[in-house]
């Protein structure tokens, strides 16, 4: 979603590669059981590391770990650091969904509740036992406001933009700009890492944690403004190479900062669907062996979400959705056709919220189409982004080819955040979700100033009520 509101990603089904099978053989998603999954292509599942024949001497039994473990999120482990270690388990039993792998504990915990288990560890001719127990934790969510990096914004405005967000106690998304020529160049240029670095170190002076690096393909001309659906590269092979190039560059950025997700994609159905399946998996092995503790996820529209309920999950097709820790939405959906009327308030934060599973707007089952997702890949959703223009029309003009034009109002910022804290972050799969944005004409206010603006309020108060929707770690 480009700063000055677009249109969303519209045209015909016969654009976009449909997978194998046939479009009319499915028309709706099966609740319940996840189907049969493909060949692990997170590279999650492997068989436990053989026990070595040599007599060795054991060490101590150490003390008991917790391993802080939350439902659903991903978990990358050492157990030893030793390069011939090997790693069995001794007793107990794992928690589902995890395994072991050489010397790492690796997975995803599937099941809330209590587990202990203890590991045999052997070094060399030296035997050890790690005893871990604790209980796997609800999923963990959490709340972020957007911040676009450029090579053009004076870094004290985004130092301002920081500022807003510290007052608010969030986390932040740093979306950085990969700049092209037209909209077939396979060459990217992106925000210079001096601008990159600056951001991050502005971030952590103000005690702000960014939770997700977001890359934007922009052009030199349109900027954020490029409508990505029209994306459509040269050459194909050009595109994932230099791509992955740039990811790569962005893995190592995350790893580096404590960044917990990345974006892969934003907005590029034409790179995303399912004929592009076997391209991405060697691309996210190799993002899977630089960072194998940053999360992945992509940015995806509402046709992508579409697609995926409607057709290439129920026929059990390869999508490159299948090879992510989290499936990302940017969720640009109509609540409701009203017009804000601020001196005799018309619309409700029900209402919204209903509006979220389709009731009252011109919008379809948005949350209930993410969950069914979601019960297909066995991963959670976060919600990349999410917002309004503070302005009468605002919540009437989500999914229109016009921008709002209303009388400027940001009640209705308030509404919608509402009903975001009441709807989708109440979901059993949704992970977060990131507010857009810190920048005009998405902006809570302007940065001149002290006063805290209604919607503001609702972020700042809700943070304030469940810290742990912006848990920090330095």
């Amino acid at each position: 979603m480009e700063l000055s509101r677009r249109s969303m990603i519209v045209g015909t089904l016969s654009a976009l590669g449909l997978g194998v099978g046939s479009v009319a053989a499915a028309s709706w998603l099966t609740h319940g059981s996840p189907e049969t999954p493909l060949a692990d292509p997170r590279g999650h599942a492997t068989s436990p590391a053989p026990t070595a024949t040599a007599t060795p001497t054991r060490s101590p039994t150490a003390t008991t770990e917790d391993l802080r473990l939350h439902a659903w999120d991903s978990v990358v482990r050492e157990v030893s650091d030793a390069a011939d270690a090997t790693v069995t388990l001794a007793s107990g039993a794992l928690p589902a969904g995890m395994s072991i792998a050489a010397h790492r504990l690796i997975g995803r915990p599937t099941t809330e509740g209590a587990y202990r288990f203890a590991l045999e560890v052997q070094e060399g001719r030296t035997k050890r036992l790690r005893t871990f127990a604790g209980a796997v934790a609800p999923l963990k969510r959490d709340l972020n406001i957007s911040l676009s990096l450029d090579q053009r914004t004076p870094m004290s405005v985004t130092a301002k933009e920081l500022d807003r967000i510290a007052r608010l106690g969030a986390n932040a998304t740093l979306v950085i700009y990969c700049f092209i020529s037209d909209p077939t160049s396979t060459t990217f240029t992106r925000v210079t890492d001096d601008r990159i670095d600056t951001a991050f170190q502005l971030a952590r002076d103000r005690g702000i944690r960014i939770t997700m690096v977001k890359p934007h393909i922009v052009t030199d001309e349109q900027g954020d403004g490029f409508y990505r659906g029209n994306y459509a590269p040269a050459s194909l092979d050009a595109f994932f190479t230099n791509w992955q190039a740039q990811l790569l560059d962005f893995a190592t950025l995350c790893a580096q900062n404590d960044v917990e997700y990345l974006a892969l994609t934003c907005e590029q159905p034409a790179q995303t669907d399912a004929s592009t399946y076997d391209r991405w998996v060697p691309l996210i092995q190799k993002l899977r062996d630089t960072a194998p503790g940053v999360k992945l996820t992509a940015a995806f529209t509402t046709l992508e979400l579409f697609l995926l309920y409607t057709y290439w999950i129920p026929q059990s097709t390869p999508h490159m959705a299948r090879l992510l820790d989290v499936f990302g939405i940017n969720s640009w959906i109509r609540l409701t056709d009203k017009v804000y009327t601020p001196d005799a308030p018309n619309i409700t934060v029900d209402e919204l919220v209903a509006g979220w599973r389709g009731a009252g707007g011109r919008t379809d089952d948005h949350l209930g189409k993410l969950e069914a997702v979601c019960d297909g890949l066995r991963i959670p959703f976060l919600i990349t982004e999410v917002g309004v223009q503070p302005r009468v029309d605002g919540l009437a003009k989500q999914d229109n080819s016009s921008p709002a034009a209303g009388a400027e109002d940001y009640d209705v910022q308030a509404l919608l955040y509402r009903s975001v804290l009441a709807a989708p972050l109440q979901s059993r799969w949704c992970t977060g979700a990131s507010i857009w944005h810190a920048r005009a004409p998405f902006a809570f206010g302007p940065l001149s100033g002290k006063r805290l603006y209604p919607g503001e309020s609702v972020l700042k108060t809700a943070l304030a009520d469940t810290p742990a929707l912006a848990t920090k770690t330095f």
